[in-house]
């Protein structure tokens, strides 16, 4: 295994493109070379950077991670342990209704006992029905993405599985590996203990800010403890084991930014490879409109052309937006995705595409006039069943009453209960091409000419201001690392802003200048 760090700017990806372009002359035309990245815009963009060099073979495969687990674990191999792996619907999540009565059987049988306590019994009795849940579900050909996860895993424990997939994969390149979960890691552990697949892996430690996932994880994935995250255990390996390499240059930001970043970074220090532009602003005001005033005087002297605003928080950013931007941002509308709309109601009939068609004599258009209906009416009523809403236009539309049986199972008692799917609505990102104001989550992987960080209050503030680089390694409170990240998006000009007043007197001024 290849372990790259790469801090931010460093040029990662084009960096991994150049070894997948080199390694491609080198693929069996019989095997496979998988590149599996984070998100869906990542695949675009490695997908992207690929064409413009080579013609990329049929036998290379880039996606995302539970896209890579869904191709080579549970199509190939899902239906040997009981599940039904062709074809497969996939949705966000099972949702908790039918849960309820845990809580107040769990108060009743164990009236002694802390709260503590009972909360690990709750806890345990609830993980022990979504299990079952997943499992039905499973049978029927309906995952969520945590289930995946779960039968990949379930999967790999499987010698013969491992070794038919070790035969197959020829290469591996996993980017943004910081961001990868314990029980991926170890499905990737595991791959590599086979010695058939060569794996290269790309990351930086500091840039790991999902661990709230562990806490929403419906199979019970814990969050690793000290500094066992993925990425610091394959650094900690030996070299034999994991071959690690850095790249030191940082292509994105200017002198001053990197100098800032690097006193945060449990890298090796970056060196930049554009010149000095502008001090590290802090704009000394807590008003939202004069910090608009103040940043936007600040990017025109540096030319800057692109702007991104970031917080922590939704909150914070809402009400920068209403007082800033009115009449430039849209309501920040929850819509839910047509296609998963609509991959449901099929996948709920029991039967694949061409059949619901058929059966039902739906045209193209007419099922996609129920899809609308159903977004509309979501919209307004978020906790409205999707198939209620389906069978009730489908009726008033075209008088068709469509049959629905996947979305029933039978507990251990024989009765049927519903598996009360649930499909997350995308956040809304607020602006232009020119600026965006967003969230630090979904700030990560951006980068524009300008930034403004705002803190919401003074601890925030100076947490994120006077971090040191043992910080960031604080696998129990990632916010060090969204104050590195937020940091870390600005080519141009970076300005630090917090909503409670802060004197410039309390700040470096040989870092700082004030705005």
């Amino acid at each position: 295994m290849i372990l790259t760090l790469a801090g931010p700017g460093a040029g990662k990806t084009t960096d991994m493109v150049k070894q997948i372009i080199n390694n491609m002359e080198l693929l069996d035309y019989n095997r496979e070379m998988a590149i599996i990245t984070y998100t869906n815009a990542s695949v675009d963009d490695i997908k992207k950077k690929l064409i413009q060099e080579v013609v990329v073979p049929s036998n290379v495969f880039i996606g995302t991670i539970h896209s890579f687990l869904v191709r080579y674990f549970i199509k190939p191999y899902a239906e040997y342990v009981g599940y039904k792996a062709n074809p497969i619907m996939i949705v966000d999540k099972f949702s908790n209704v039918g849960l309820e009565w845990v809580e107040e059987w769990v108060k009743k049988k164990y009236p002694d006992s802390n709260k503590n306590e009972r909360k690990n019994k709750e806890n345990g009795i609830i993980l022990k029905q979504r299990n079952k849940t997943i499992q039905a579900a499973a049978k029927k050909g309906i995952y969520t993405y945590d289930s995946i996860i779960r039968i990949s895993k379930e999967l790999s424990e499987k010698r013969n599985v491992l070794q038919s997939i070790g035969n197959k994969l020829q290469y591996l390149y996993i980017d943004e590996y910081q961001d990868i979960s314990k029980y991926v890691h170890n499905i990737i552990l595991k791959i590599e203990k086979v010695k058939h697949t060569k794996i290269y892996v790309v990351g930086d430690p500091d840039q790991s800010i999902y661990r709230f996932r562990y806490g929403n994880s419906q199979i019970g994935e814990k969050a690793p403890d000290g500094a066992k995250q993925p990425l610091r255990e394959l650094i900690a390996m030996d070299n034999a084991k994991c071959q690690k390499r850095s790249l030191l240059v940082n292509h994105r930001s200017s002198e001053e930014i990197v100098r800032f970043i690097n006193q945060y970074s449990t890298l090796e220090n970056q060196e930049p490879e554009i010149g000095k532009i502008c001090k590290v602003q802090f704009l000394s005001t807590n008003s939202i409109e004069r910090m608009a005033v103040k940043f936007d005087k600040l990017c025109e002297a540096s030319r800057c052309e692109t702007k991104l605003i970031v917080a922590k928080n939704n909150d914070t950013l809402q009400k920068f937006c209403d007082i800033v931007f009115k009449g430039m941002v849209e309501e920040n509308k929850k819509i839910m995705d047509s296609k998963c709309i609509q991959d449901f109601i099929i996948s709920s009939s029991g039967l694949n595409y061409n059949n619901f068609m058929d059966k039902y004599d739906f045209s193209p258009f007419e099922l996609k006039k129920i899809v609308v209906g159903i977004r509309k009416v979501l919209m307004k009523y978020p906790q409205k069943d999707i198939l209620e809403i389906a069978s009730v236009l489908s009726k008033k539309l075209y008088g068709k009453r469509i049959v629905f049986s996947n979305s029933y199972y039978s507990d251990d008692k024989g009765k049927f209960k519903r598996y009360n799917f649930s499909f997350e609505s995308a956040e809304q990102i607020f602006g232009n091409e020119k600026i965006k104001i967003l969230t630090i989550h979904k700030a990560k992987g951006l980068e524009a000419d300008g930034v403004l960080v705002i803190a919401e209050n003074r601890k925030q503030f100076f947490k994120w201001l006077n971090m040191r680089s043992y910080d960031l390694k604080n696998e129990k409170d990632e916010d060090y690392r969204l104050g590195y990240v937020a940091y870390s998006r600005a080519k141009r000009v970076l300005a630090l802003a917090c909503l409670e007043k802060i004197d410039f007197v309390e700040l470096n001024e040989d870092i700082f200048e004030e705005a």
